[in-house]
């Protein structure tokens, strides 16, 4: 029976994808904290401004995240007045996605924190390990 239990022994602390959700986590929270916004909504706020205006279906692929999730991320943020989302006239099936003037002051703010988040995760780093870290998590990215 012992021997039973070692072989279901995993140290959760130890499995890098939990290390890297934690670490990621704890980032996003530090970033978003002020502006009350999810991890769904702060993807989509920061997608935006290179793409829109774009589709929900867009903002799905460019967020990774899946259609209910975006569309409930888009009602908040529409209700935050960060985002307007209109039907586009030659395509009535098909939602167009913009950011708000309001939006975009918060996206400069939202920039700016994400910024100074990720300098201070890596700040214990120096450069040669931050462009080492840069490209093993590039790589494995890819991967996935």
């Amino acid at each position: 029976m012992k021997d039973q239990a070692q072989s279901l022994e995993f140290d959760l602390s130890e499995f890098l994808p939990f290390q890297m959700s934690v670490i990621a986590n704890r980032v996003f929270h530090r970033v978003m904290e002020d502006a009350g916004l999810q991890v769904p909504e702060w993807r989509i706020m920061m997608a935006l401004p290179s793409h829109q205006p774009c589709s929900s279906h867009d903002l799905c692929i460019l967020t990774a995240m899946d259609a209910a999730r975006v569309s409930r991320a888009q009602r908040r943020l529409e209700d935050l007045e960060l985002i307007s989302v209109i039907r586009d006239k030659t395509d009535r099936r098909r939602l167009v996605v913009r950011l708000s003037a309001k939006g975009i002051q918060e996206v400069l703010r939202l920039k700016s924190a994400a910024r100074d988040a990720e300098s201070d995760l890596l700040g214990a780093l120096g450069p040669e390990d931050r462009a080492q870290l840069r490209t093993a998590i590039g790589a494995i990215y890819a991967q996935v």
